[in-house]
């Protein structure tokens, strides 16, 4: 992966948010394609996928990288990790909104809470506390992708609702609340509310036999190749796969626009609710200060004459291991920008691709830096 590497770059502005068959135009680029492309090959990243939306009717969008086992055709799929909370956050607030789910509601009057060792503790969890990251649990009560997880133990970190405290057992407890109101699994849930409506054909958050073809192998930071993890059973925390392109779709429609949610809702999802210090306890750092978080989604605030957060950017990062991903959407410019990965040096890079598409790196790459697995 030291070697130089022959990078294989494929623009293109066709993808319509409406469909494919509107007639192509021509447009500028919002970022230096040969700087993105640059950066890759000079971390040795084998496979990148980014695509930028700034309000007109096209993405715009590059792939680059030394990875000969793709085709290199815009359908290349990758792991998302984390950014499919984003999307489950979404379809908890379609839930909400059709009355199937409410956001205070115990989750324990949804599902069972067998695992908890702390039952009294559990049942005081609400969606609204779990898509906060205030559920007190840690990230996982064990290795998520071993058989032995469905069947963990899982205790707290802290108390509920007492602080910010990433979780992805949380999320998938209301998972299977959704799962349980509804009668359908997550996919069928994920293709009814986003992947359908948004367009977004390639996605899943289990493994399709077309994955064969179309998913990328994830990369160590030595350049070895780690496999494609076909097995990982669907967990709205971790195992979403799409294209950065398809992404785009969800993050335009569903985030930035509001699309299939009632105003007050759209609002409430964006809503700074938990001040996202990682972890209570830890040393002040200045990129805690304006990093908030809603019901699912990070967002970067500043603050009124009163001191109450004001949102500014919506993001998420994904990491898993091998697979690096994140997205930045800024309303109050209508640019929207995503990037995924299939190497661990994936976030290496948030700062340079958000100064290079956005004009600027929000603190995102110190904060996610330290980790919160615990």
């Amino acid at each position: 992966m030291h070697s130089k590497i022959i990078l294989a770059v494929i623009f293109t502005a066709s993808l319509i948010l409406q469909g494919c068959n509107t007639k192509q135009k021509q447009q500028s680029m919002p970022f230096d394609t040969n700087a993105i492309t640059e950066l890759a090959d000079s971390y040795g990243i084998p496979s990148i996928q980014l695509t930028v939306y700034n309000g007109s009717d096209e993405y715009s969008s590059l792939l680059s990288g030394s990875d000969k086992t793709i085709e290199r055709n815009g359908n290349e799929v990758f792991q998302a990790a984390s950014l499919g909370k984003v999307l489950f956050s979404y379809i908890v607030m379609r839930l909400v909104d059709e009355g199937k789910m409410d956001l205070d509601t115990p989750v324990c009057e949804y599902t069972d809470i067998d695992r908890f060792v702390d039952k009294q503790m559990a049942s005081k969890l609400t969606a609204r506390i779990i898509l906060s990251h205030t559920s007190g649990l840690y990230n996982w009560a064990y290795s998520p992708t071993r058989d032995e997880w469905a069947t963990s133990p899982i205790g707290f970190h802290f108390d509920v609702d007492l602080c910010y405290g990433y979780s992805g057992e949380a999320f998938a407890f209301l998972q299977r609340a959704a799962e349980a109101v509804t009668g359908m699994t997550l996919n069928e849930l994920a293709a009814k509310y986003i992947f359908e409506p948004f367009d977004m054909p390639l996605s899943s958050y289990e493994w399709r036999s077309e994955y064969d073809n179309l998913a990328v192998e994830g990369y160590d930071r030595e350049g070895n190749a780690k496999g494609r993890w076909e097995s990982i059973k669907p967990n709205c925390a971790y195992t979403l796969r799409t294209t950065s392109k398809e992404l785009m779709n969800f993050l335009v429609h569903a985030v930035l626009k509001g699309d299939g949610l009632s105003k007050e809702t759209h609002k409430m999802w964006l809503t700074p609710r938990s001040h996202a210090i990682r972890f209570k306890d830890d040393p002040h750092r200045d990129c805690d200060d304006n990093m908030y978080w809603g019901l699912g989604i990070g967002i970067k605030v500043s603050f009124d004459s009163n001191g109450n957060p004001v949102p500014e950017q919506y993001w998420h990062w994904g990491d898993n291991d091998y697979w690096k991903s994140l997205f930045v959407v800024d309303p109050s410019r209508n640019l929207v920008m995503n990037y995924m990965t299939n190497s661990a040096k994936g976030h290496d890079i948030c700062d340079e691709v958000c100064l290079q598409t956005m004009g600027t790196a929000y603190d995102i790459q110190a904060w996610i830096g330290n980790k919160d697995d615990l």
